[in-house]
């Protein structure tokens, strides 16, 4: 129903995420990569990734995924400390979270990422060198790390408004960032934005796609497509967006971008990136806004202009979103 959506360009990567996909089969994936295949041709796909729960994989299990050409495995191991993994309520221990870095190699996949936190109550700068030493030592490829947030409504939350839990202070998870930033590039990790480090050439493809402003497609509950002029989104609610397909009407919402929202959109996402944005290719209009907001930064060392390209360094990418928001329109 939506095959024009891309309007003729190549599929280059394919994502299982936003959920649990290592609950369904083998076979229930291979259904679905079908039904990619028969819309769109996947010549020129390059990565294709599932998410999994450590506790999900097995050797048969990877093994099957690899037969269906999937290349590249992203795992919520979170942290290596049981307690803190009981405090997060995953299902998983430490033990079973390294067993299945080796088994996901055991089965030939060759591209594994695993995602860990840092900044969580009662994680110490002990814990978190534990952490780090042991993601490095498995050898994976790709490591996503993100601070704890408190989402409005969720059950942290309500703890620490609470207080039960006591979160970590800015100046600790600052700490804890730069801690983890020099500890990844001494182990020959690439830190290419944010929140993500990879050895050389294993950056996520399909990730970047997002930062560099490229085309997508997103199928399921919930799931959002961009087409560069505009957004829309899936409902949240499984039986409502089931109904609309049935009924051969998918329901969507759509927002329309203005010339200041794309602006803004670049600027929020090239300068996630250790390339940062080329000013050049911006129009003139926006080209002088940037460079007249910026200047300040750019002397006082928060941002680096080199060879038309303005970047946070990372000794300043904690504070980005501050940094970001100000040469927002």
């Amino acid at each position: 129903m939506r095959r024009d959506y891309l309007a003729g360009a190549p599929v280059t990567t394919v994502y299982f995420g936003g959920g649990t996909p290592s609950r369904l089969s083998p076979a229930q994936i291979g259904q679905v990569i079908d039904s990619i295949r028969s819309v769109w041709a996947l010549d020129s796909l390059t990565e294709l990734t599932v998410e999994c729960n450590p506790d999900d994989v097995t050797l048969d299990y990877m093994k099957a995924l690899r037969a269906l050409g999937v290349n590249r495995v992203s795992m919520g191991i979170q942290t290596f400390n049981d307690d803190l993994l009981r405090f997060l309520g995953r299902r998983h221990t430490s033990a079973q979270a390294t067993d299945a870095v080796y088994t996901c190699r055991k089965a030939g996949m060759e591209n594994i990422s695993i995602d860990l936190m840092y900044g969580l109550p009662g994680q110490t700068f002990e814990i978190q060198q534990h952490d780090l030493d042991t993601a490095t030592c498995l050898g994976v490829q790709h490591i996503s790390s993100y601070c704890l947030s408190y989402e409005e409504g969720s059950v942290l939350e309500r703890m620490r408004r609470d207080g039960r839990i006591i979160p970590a202070d800015d100046e600790t998870c600052a700490a804890m960032y730069t801690r983890m930033c020099n500890h990844l590039r001494s182990a020959g990790f690439n830190h290419y934005e944010i929140s993500n480090f990879c050895s050389p050439g294993y950056h996520s493809r399909h990730n970047s796609s997002y930062w560099e402003g490229t085309p997508y497609i997103g199928i399921g509950a919930g799931a959002h497509s961009y087409d560069t002029r505009s957004r829309q989104w899936n409902p949240s609610d499984l039986y409502a967006y089931m109904t609309s397909i049935e009924r051969g009407c998918p329901q969507f919402e759509t927002e329309s971008l203005s010339g200041t929202d794309i602006y803004n959109e670049l600027i929020m996402l090239r300068l996630r990136t250790a390339g940062g944005l080329d000013i050049s290719s911006l129009s003139p209009a926006d080209r002088i806004y940037v460079m007249k907001a910026s200047d300040n930064l750019i002397s006082d060392g928060t941002l680096v202009l080199e060879n038309s390209h303005i970047r946070i360094p990372e000794t300043r990418m904690f504070i980005s979103d501050a940094i970001i928001s100000s040469l927002f329109r």
